[in-house]
């Protein structure tokens, strides 16, 4: 089978998940990425990626290429999609679907569109600027042309539904993350303070300042370190509220080695995203690779970031926005037994593999490509 990925901005890290499914497809089927623009730079995608933009210069420089030219470049784009002669084209994100959908409809191919969040909240809104606009047009056409959507989560695709993505053309297809890459350490446990991890974006949306206050709150009674990695908006001002609590290390973005290496090391992932500009967290990726490597997770009940998780058993869900409950679901992990912790350790572990794992989720997508290719 030949695979046409494509999508808008294809920066690397962080979006592996655009990447990751075709990835491991590409040893039985030719695959490749079509993007608007492309910024690689993990040369182990495994994918070959190209780029209507030409990748020279800073990536900001690119975007707004891409940007200023979006009708220009979606047409190279469909050209290029269909000169692979692709069996089934797959387009990450409806709001860039343009030269997909015209590439699938060139090459008479089925075309899959994947709705990852910002899409669905882009078809939700009117007005707005000409970029707005433009994407939800396209989300719009996505949502009209499209053979099959795929929803990352149930309640991402409850929210697709009504704002206006077609019920009967539209599934849930959770993505999974690598239980080869993600796994937990070998060996004995890390010495020292319990650490609490969060990975993200230093944004409103992700909830970083309720987890520092919780953090603080719970610090005279529950030994503890926090680590905080990511970089974004509020990178400021999450150093100065963490500058005067030496129990808090703020480290900026990093590799996915070291990544994985900080969850592996840590008692709990807390991840407490949360409602902004009327947008919730369509999922929570992060949740499955910390699972993965055993550790346990905390998230807030808030759009898709519960699904990614038994509640209780692999990790504990708190009400949205409520800090003195995340402070609380801290506390209680950092609490437990070693029996008890490794217990829940063992249960995510297994809920990462057995259910949301990038092999389960490959499968599951490969039957909807050849459902579709005949």
């Amino acid at each position: 089978m030949r695979i046409a990925l494509a999508t808008g901005l294809l920066p690397v890290p962080p979006t592996y998940f655009a990447l990751q499914h075709g990835a491991r497809l590409a040893g039985e089927h030719a695959v490749r990425m079509v993007a608007l623009a492309a910024d690689v730079r993990d040369p182990a995608v495994g994918v070959e990626v190209d780029a209507v933009v030409p990748s020279i210069g800073p990536w900001p420089a690119r975007i707004a290429a891409a940007l200023t030219t979006a009708p220009l470049s979606a047409a190279i784009q469909a050209r290029r999609i269909a000169a692979f002669r692709p069996d089934v084209v797959h387009q990450h994100f409806a709001t860039w679907s343009r030269g997909a959908l015209d590439g699938a409809a060139r090459a008479s191919s089925p075309l899959v569109a994947t709705l990852h969040g910002y899409d669905v909240f882009a078809l939700e809104r009117s007005g707005g600027s000409p970029l707005q606009r433009f994407h939800r047009r396209s989300a719009a056409d996505a949502a009209a042309r499209a053979d099959r959507l795929l929803a990352v989560s149930e309640y991402l695709a409850a929210r697709a539904v009504a704002a206006g993505f077609p019920a009967d053309r539209l599934d849930v297809h959770y993505q999974g993350v690598d239980t080869d890459l993600f796994t937990p350490r070998p060996g004995s446990a890390e010495r020292g303070a319990p650490r609490i991890v969060f990975i993200g974006a230093l944004a409103e949306r992700k909830g970083v300042d309720d987890l520092l206050a919780a953090s603080i709150a719970i610090a005279p009674t529950a030994e503890h370190r926090l680590v905080v990695i990511g970089d974004g908006p509020l990178d400021a001002t999450v150093r100065a509220a963490a500058a005067p609590h030496p129990h808090i290390d703020v480290l900026g973005s990093l590799p996915r080695d070291a990544v994985r290496e900080q969850l592996r090391g840590a008692r709990a992932l807390v991840l407490p995203t949360r409602l902004h500009e009327g947008r919730r967290e369509a999922a929570g990726l992060v949740l499955l690779e910390a699972q993965a490597c055993g550790v346990p997770v905390i998230a807030y009940r808030s759009g898709g970031a519960p699904e990614m998780l038994e509640d209780g058993r692999t990790g504990i869900v708190v009400d949205e926005d409520d800090v003195r409950a995340l402070a609380g679901a801290v506390s209680d992990i950092i609490g437990l037994t070693d029996r008890d912790w490794g217990e829940m350790s063992a249960r995510a572990r297994s809920f990462a593999v057995d259910r949301r794992s990038l092999t389960t989720s490959v499968a599951r997508l490969a039957e909807i490509y050849r459902e579709l290719s005949g």
